[in-house]
């Protein structure tokens, strides 16, 4: 348990991240309720309510005299991966670099507005440019929301890029993409080394945790340097797992 809130809470979060990260798959039966307490050293009560919680937003379904279980495919849909960029580019045999041009620290309607938050919270502005053989291939504007992920302000990201560090530590349940062709600004293009009004690949991805929103990001990539990827899938437990 991460400590922060109500126990049954801390429970509701810790079951859906093994969920999230595959521990307990779609189709499989949980432990019981008492055999969950005795895990988590909190009362039945209190881990009640929170398998009560995730079933009613739809991680579980539980079933009388059968148990609790990870709840199955919820339709065909299409789904776009969320893959560290460094990955991609080793994958593609480059090396793979990275700049972080700007970080500050302010609050949500100050300057800068995340629609799914309220005004006031606090959110993490970085700016980061990637590079691939030493080619600039993408430019990442992102937001973090603070009260999701507090511990983001003591990581300097000297050695590890933002994109990386929150795909391995943060969890995330579902995730928003809008993809769209767009020609480059004068300043985009000076970054990315292009002339202005090249054709890029632009991707604005919000991602969630049990409703609650994580980070929102917009990735620029020059069109003949970067692709994406999807797959139609029906698994809710591959659609869940980080």
């Amino acid at each position: 348990m991460d400590g922060r809130g109500p126990l049954f809470d801390q429970i509701k979060r810790a079951v859906a991240g093994q969920i999230l990260r595959g521990h307990w798959r779609a189709g499989e039966r949980l432990p019981n309720e008492q055999a969950l307490s005795t895990l988590y050293g909190v009362s039945r009560q209190t881990v009640h309510k929170a398998i009560a919680l995730l079933a009613r937003e739809g991680f579980l379904v539980r079933r009388r005299r059968a148990g609790t279980f990870v709840a199955k495919g919820r339709g065909d849909r299409f789904a776009l991966p969320i893959e560290d960029i460094g990955d991609i580019v080793a994958r593609e045999g480059r090396v793979y670099e990275f700049r972080v041009r700007e970080r500050k620290t302010l609050a949500n309607g100050e300057g800068i507005r995340w629609p799914d938050l309220p005004d006031g919270a606090p959110i993490l502005v970085l700016e980061c440019l990637h590079f691939g053989d030493g080619t600039p291939i993408q430019l990442e504007r992102r937001l973090v929301s603070l009260d999701a992920v507090p511990e983001v302000v003591d990581e300097s990201f000297d050695s590890v890029a933002p994109s990386r560090w929150l795909v391995d530590r943060v969890p995330w349940s579902s995730a928003e993409h809008t993809v769209r062709a767009v020609n480059a600004t004068a300043d985009a293009a000076a970054l990315l080394g292009v002339e202005p009004g090249t054709a890029c690949l632009s991707i604005r991805r919000q991602t969630m945790h049990l409703s609650r929103p994580v980070t929102l990001v917009h990735f620029l990539s020059a069109g003949d340097r970067f692709s994406l990827s999807g797959a139609s899938i029906t698994d809710s437990a591959t659609e869940l797992n980080l």
